[in-house]
This record gives C-alpha cells, sequence and structure tokens, in this order.
C-alpha cells in the first residue's frame, strides 16, 4: 500500500501540471477541443485518485508520519478538482473560451492544493519541511505535466496541422524551465543526503537512474524538439516529447520510490525527520 500511496502523489502532481500548462496555453492559436480532451484527462487521474484515497488508511502511510489533510477532507478536495474539470470540459465543448480560461485557473491552483494536501509529513515537522514539500510538489508538477502536454500539443497539431507553433515552443520553453527549477531542487536534496548520509551502491544505482533519466536526457530529448521545430516538422517533434515522457516519467517514479524514508528530498519529497545511517533502497 506504501507504493500505491506514492502513486498517489504522482498522479496528483501530474494533474496539477497538465492544468497549469494547458492555463497558459492560448486558446486564440489552440483549438478548444484540445482543451476540452486533456480537461476529461485530468478529470480522470482525479478519479483514480479518489479511489486510491478511499482504499488507502493511515496504516499504509510512511512511517513515523501524518497526513497534512484527514482522508475525508482529501477526498472532498479530490472529487472538487473532478467535477471542476468536467464543468471546464463543458465550458470548452461549447467554445466559451473566456470561463474555460478562469476554470483553467482555478483548477490549477485547486490540483496544487489538492497535491499538497494529500502529502505527509515527520510527526515533529518544522516550517521547513512544507516549504521543501512545496518546491517539491511545484517542481515535480511541472516536470511531468509540461513534458506531457506539449507532447499532447504536438499530436494535436496532428489533427490540426494549420495551427501556429507559438503554443509549441512556449511550452518548451517551460519544459525548460521547469527541469532547470527541479534540478535545483534535486541537487540541494541529494547534496544534502550525501552529506548526512551513508549510502550504499543501490542507492547510487538509483539516483544515477532519476538523474540520467529524468534530468539529463529529458533536457536532451526537449533540445532536440526545439530544433526539429525549426524545419518544421511537428510529427517528428511529437515523436521526441513521446520519449521524453517516458524518460520524465521514468526519472519522477523514480523519484517517488527514493524519497521514502529519506530526511532529504531527492525528488524533493520532505520526508522523514530521522534517517538512517545506513539506508537501503
Amino acid at each position: 500500500m506504501a507504493l500505491l500511496w506514492e502513486i498517489l502523489q504522482f498522479v496528483l502532481r501530474l494533474g496539477f501540471g497538465i492544468s497549469l500548462a494547458m492555463a497558459i496555453t492560448s486558446p486564440k492559436h489552440v483549438t478548444s477541443g484540445f482543451f476540452k480532451v486533456h480537461l476529461w484527462v485530468v478529470m480522470g487521474l482525479n478519479v483514480f485518485g479518489a479511489l486510491v484515497t478511499w482504499t488507502v488508511s493511515d496504516e499504509h502511510l510512511p512511517t513515523d508520519t501524518i497526513r497534512i489533510a484527514s482522508q475525508s477532507t482529501l477526498l472532498g478536495l479530490i472529487l472538487g478538482t473532478s467535477v471542476l474539470s468536467y464543468l471546464g470540459a463543458v465550458c470548452w465543448l461549447y467554445e466559451k473560451s473566456g470561463s474555460g480560461q478562469i476554470i483553467l485557473t482555478l483548477l490549477t491552483l485547486l490540483t496544487l492544493a489538492t497535491a499538497y494536501q494529500s502529502s505527509v509529513l515527520p510527526k515533529d515537522s518544522q516550517s521547513t519541511h512544507h516549504l521543501s514539500l512545496l518546491l517539491d510538489i511545484v517542481s515535480s508538477g511541472l516536470v511531468v505535466g509540461s513534458v506531457i502536454t506539449a507532447m499532447l500539443l504536438g499530436h494535436w497539431y496532428l489533427n490540426t496541422p494549420t495551427m501556429n507553433l507559438i503554443p509549441l515552443r512556449k511550452l518548451l520553453w517551460l519544459c525548460v524551465i521547469a527541469l532547470l527549477l527541479r534540478t535545483c531542487v534535486s541537487g540541494t536534496g541529494t547534496a544534502l543526503t550525501l552529506s548526512n548520509t551513508d549510502v550504499t551502491n543501490t542507492w547510487w544505482i538509483f539516483v544515477s537512474l532519476r538523474w540520467i533519466s529524468g534530468i539529463f536526457v529529458s533536457l536532451g530529448l526537449i533540445y532536440m524538439t526545439f530544433m526539429t521545430l525549426r524545419v518544421p516538422n511537428t510529427q517528428s517533434a511529437t515523436g521526441i516529447l513521446y520519449a521524453a515522457t517516458i524518460v520524465v516519467f521514468i526519472g519522477e517514479l523514480t523519484a517517488r520510490v527514493l524519497a521514502e524514508n529519506v530526511l532529504y528530498p531527492l525528488s524533493v519529497s520532505y520526508t522523514h525527520l530521522t534517517l538512517p545511517t545506513n539506508r537501503e533502497v
């Protein structure tokens, strides 16, 4: 069940990232169908999150931690985001772009709040834990959300090839910003962990996978996408973004595994107050 809890964190952060990426995408250059379809995706993610929340009880939480929000409160927040996603999809269905953008902004804020409230903290946590947790959620959500939304938008160009490339390039820059922010956050967590913990070879293997796949390869693929759009060839760019989505997901899911029982975030996840001297992944 602990793994299921980590998957819940990943899903809610993904919902936040997709919502934010769509919120900054201009409807002047992108057809309303894109927003409608992918708001349904966000709704589906939150429905899955609600099912997980209903299943997981306090006894399945990581050791020596407490919920930020109760199970019933969290369930209410997730269901609220599901309803808001559906209402947003209806607005875009009838091409009410003004109302649709307002709902996307509200959805971004609500999904961020939900992702935060779904987290757990050490029982005697301090303000620094809350700050590192918020940085973790924002940077993680931005990375996975911006990359997958860029991929989905690239795929949308295959249906409507006459769309302007400005929105896709804007999302690619968001990917770069998100990956650089994630590098700073994860780098800080990794450095703090190394300075305070005796790590194992297994730990190094997983951390290497996290950094190589989730950061370095991802940045390389985003750069290749920029170069491909100079041709321009949106089909090839979309194929590269498919690969970028896979490696980003591998990196962030590995980060979620590494985050358990760690004081300093490798993802950055908050995490436990007591760090074992010899840590096994």
